[in-house]
């Protein structure tokens, strides 16, 4: 973190406070400053008889201001390239390094930091997200609370994170400790579906192989949906939400589906930030990796999945679905862009 300069007017300032007799705490505590920068500033009048900077000895800078604000408009233009990119890119007639380059740029305030990753959204997505916010915009709890919120995500096995680091010295990289194994495929993997709502949590469905709209309505519809809807009165019976995957869409699910007097939600797609079963789905993820000792089968894997889902409380789901009329106000503000969610 940068540290605060003193301008020369403030400077004087606590010249003249501490001639008044002020202490350099009582200074401090008054301006917002650490006791040891008065000091260090007083006994700097007190040698010297002035306040600003002395000269800083070291190596003349290799580059303006002015090279220096180009550098800055080229990262805006290309913001995932590399300091070599970037040094070959700024001034390729200049014999720079990429250790510049990197100043440069954290002199500016910025840093290499983690990609955020979204679906990617054409134009027509953008707009059908904003048209079904927009349509949704006065929706208060009471109206959300009838959703429920549907969702499929896949677990694998052994996780391999991009972004791991290891410390270690120069030229150990090959050392067995330094190492992070891996397997084919994450070693495999187990898709489940939940469901939840403001007022419930159903059960956990796990899928086996790989989903069809027939299983989707014998392992899923028909046991856990259907059934839970069917002890609702048709006054107040919930609206079911499922995305626009292949298998919910499918002819026989949708004639089930009315079949069965369940009211579907329509669905923008692309918009895994308008469902607060993501953040369950991240839980979830998290809790597994984080488990000691770790899950060595996909039977344990799917145990610890289910074990997880029973440990997710009925507060932290309030939370997630009562945040739906921020969610929709942030697409709105993004003009049917990306989000924070």
């Amino acid at each position: 973190m940068a540290r605060r300069r003193l301008s020369e007017a403030i400077r004087w300032q606590i010249i003249g406070m501490h001639a008044t007799g002020a202490s350099f705490k009582a200074i401090g505590r008054q301006l917002g400053y650490h006791y040891t920068v008065i000091s260090r500033l007083v006994r700097k009048h007190r040698q010297t008889g002035a306040v600003k900077d002395c000269p800083q000895p070291g190596r003349p800078r290799v580059t303006s201001e002015r090279e220096d604000r180009a550098l800055l408009r080229l990262i805006r233009r290309e913001p995932f390239s590399t300091s070599t990119v970037l040094k070959r890119a700024w001034l390729p007639n200049r014999h720079l390094s990429t250790r510049t380059v990197r100043n440069r740029l954290k002199a500016a305030g910025m840093a290499a930091r983690r990609v955020i990753k979204r679906p990617r959204l054409t134009d027509d997505h953008k707009r059908r997200r904003l048209a079904w916010c927009l349509a949704r915009q006065r929706w208060n709890l009471r109206t959300w609370r009838r959703i429920h919120w549907s969702d499929e995500s896949r677990f694998l096995l052994h996780v391999t994170d991009g972004r791991l680091r290891v410390w270690r010295h120069r030229n150990t990289a090959y050392t067995p400790r330094h190492i992070r194994q891996t397997v084919p495929f994450g070693g495999g993997s187990v898709m489940v579906w939940g469901c939840i709502s403001h007022d419930c949590k159903l059960d956990l469905v796990t899928i086996r192989g790989n989903l069809t709209g027939d299983q989707y309505m014998r392992h899923v519809l028909e046991p856990v949906v259907v059934t839970h809807f069917d002890n609702h009165p048709l006054v107040t019976r919930p609206v079911y939400m499922d995305d626009n995957a292949r298998p919910h869409r499918s002819r026989a699910v949708v004639d089930y589906l009315q079949n069965n007097a369940v009211t579907t939600l329509p669905w923008p797609a692309m918009s895994p930030d308008l469902n607060p079963l993501e953040h369950v789905w991240d839980i979830l993820g998290r809790r597994i990796q984080a488990l000691q000792p770790p899950v060595q089968t996909l039977r344990e894997l799917e145990a610890a999945l289910h074990r997880e889902w029973l440990q997710v409380t009925r507060e932290q789901i309030r939370r997630w679905t009562g945040g739906m009329r921020r969610r929709v106000d942030a697409v709105i503000r993004a003009r049917g862009g990306f989000t924070r969610y």
